[in-house]
């Protein structure tokens, strides 16, 4: 079910809600159970039968998590608990995600003529595997404490993060759980309802109006004229922004309007002064799981190598080479590959891990000269930023020319273009998408990145309500009062406004395109 549907909108959430303030009314867990059953109903009104697989994940999960905890007592170590249950994770979601396109790869790499039939992709199935296996990884450290199963299963199953995040810490979700719910709040259903708007306002009137001009220009046969590659290029950056911008914040409005505060999982990333800070805005929750769970814990065991070598971790190329470098490119690469079994997704993560540790080594040995430093607000510096947020932007869209391509070779004729190798004429759907499109595309371009750049996010304004677990991540700093919102009538019809908008636009709605993940 999505979340720019109607059924979702009319009929989806009116019941869970309405059930959430009655089951209140029994009893504070009955509103764990509620939520835990609706969320059921959610994942598998697309289709039944990968419920099996969902609650079969997660029954085997709180198995192992009792056996590692010892609630079941056994004699085999919780190490061996642990690695067993990663693996067995690891080998489903392997299953759905590379097993059709890896064997395929291979036979026509050796030139067989078997086939493997594709198979069914189970929304949210990294999403709630990685979620589950930093449980047990944290239970087994002695972070996470067991808990019911009911609890468990809402934590992994709560409907608004299931499909697309974020990826929730059990540190912030199970004292939520253990609150007394006393119904409804009207405070927060008017910010979670109005974030919610917000949410889908992005998704349905910018980002959707991008996805023609970018399937033409990544689809279009031969080679491109240089306009036209780029401007594929920024309205598939464009629309991925606010499409997962927008589900973000539906996301975290969804359970707002149930009381439970979610992380922040999107904070303007194209605002972003280096790489570092753009891994720190987008995606959030899936950038503190792979720096918590891969990064570090293989640069301390690099770094511990180092030291019973008696090398320690001096300020050298060699040692940030193995302790940065070396752990980055790991991380990076596992995290393309996360997105997709093709060589494109592992040339996206490659790419980032280079990145990254030109950041790290910009950040660790550039030493700039001893002058007087410039206020921040002076023209060097703020020419200095302006700079700084377009490489960063530039080097973002070329990475995602990958993201979204089919194929390796197509990303590099696109990019071929776009650096001025591409057709010097147009013909067929380029010529199509250049007469015709252009005039059209290339204004809904600079009005989306002039949004993106220009324009608050919706934490900010709703900052006054505290709309996230985050309370440094969002601010009102340099934000107009104007953007500021409050329940007042001037809002509630600026919001009533925009959300007819969305309702005239919903008659044929779209995936979010982190469903394919």
């Amino acid at each position: 079910m999505l979340f720019n549907s109607y059924q979702f909108i009319f009929l989806f959430l009116p019941v869970a809600l309405a059930g959430y303030e009655l089951a209140s009314r029994v009893h504070s867990r009955a509103v764990v159970l509620w939520l835990g059953f609706i969320s059921l109903v959610f994942y598998g009104w697309w289709q039944p039968s990968l419920l099996i697989l969902l609650v079969g994940s997660i029954a085997l999960n709180y198995l192992a998590a009792a056996l590692i905890s010892r609630r079941i007592p056994n004699r085999v170590g919780s190490g061996t608990w642990l690695l067993a249950a990663i693996g067995l994770n690891l080998l489903v979601l392997g299953y759905y995600k590379y097993f059709v396109a890896s064997a395929n790869f291979l036979s026509t790499a050796f030139g067989l003529s078997k086939h493997w039939a594709d198979v069914v992709l189970p929304l949210g199935i990294s999403f709630f595997t990685f979620t589950q296996i930093a449980f047990l990884v944290d239970l087994k450290k002695g972070y996470a404490k067991p808990a019911s199963f009911p609890d468990y299963l809402l934590f992994v199953t709560f409907f608004p993060h299931l499909i697309a995040g974020p990826i929730l810490d059990h540190r912030e979700m199970m004292p939520q759980f253990k609150l007394k719910r006393l119904g409804l709040n009207l405070s927060d259903v008017t910010v979670g309802g109005t974030w919610f708007v917000l949410g889908l306002a992005k998704k349905v009137l910018i980002a959707d109006t991008f996805a023609g001009i970018v399937f033409a220009v990544f689809h279009a046969p031969g080679r491109l004229p240089i306009s036209v590659a780029w401007i594929g290029a920024l309205a598939y950056i464009t629309q991925l922004y606010f499409d997962f911008s927008g589900y973000s914040d539906m996301a975290l409005g969804l359970a707002r309007m149930f009381s439970i505060d979610f992380p922040l999982n999107f904070n303007s990333p194209a605002k972003s002064a280096s790489i570092i800070e753009a891994w720190q805005r987008w995606h959030m929750t899936l950038g503190r799981y792979i720096f918590n769970y891969i990064y570090y814990p293989v640069a301390r065991w690099v770094g511990g190598r180092r030291r019973k070598q008696g090398k320690g971790a001096s300020n050298t190329p060699g040692a940030f080479i193995s302790v940065v470098v070396m752990p980055l490119m790991l991380t990076m690469f596992l995290a393309g590959i996360w997105h997709g079994a093709g060589l494109q997704f592992m040339v996206f993560g490659l790419l980032h891990g280079v990145y990254l540790s030109v950041n790290n080594a910009w950040r660790q040995f550039y030493r700039p000269s001893r002058r007087v430093p410039e206020s921040p607000a002076g023209l060097r510096a703020r020419i200095k930023h302006v700079v700084s947020v377009g490489s960063v932007f530039l080097c973002m869209t070329i990475s995602l020319v990958f993201f979204r391509a089919d194929s390796v070779s197509r990303a590099v004729s696109i990019l071929a273009a776009m650096a001025g190798f591409g057709a010097a004429g147009v013909s067929g759907p380029a010529a199509w998408m250049s007469l015709v499109n252009m005039h059209r595309a290339v204004p809904e371009v600079i009005l989306g990145l002039a949004i993106g750049w220009f324009t608050p996010n919706t934490q900010q304004i709703l900052t006054r309500f505290k709309p996230s677990l985050q309370k440094t991540a969002w601010n009102q700093e340099g934000v107009p009062r104007l953007f500021l919102w409050s329940p007042s009538t001037g809002w509630a019809l600026a919001v009533g406004l925009l959300f007819f908008m969305v309702l005239v636009e919903l008659q044929q709605p779209s995936t979010f395109l982190y469903f394919q993940f």
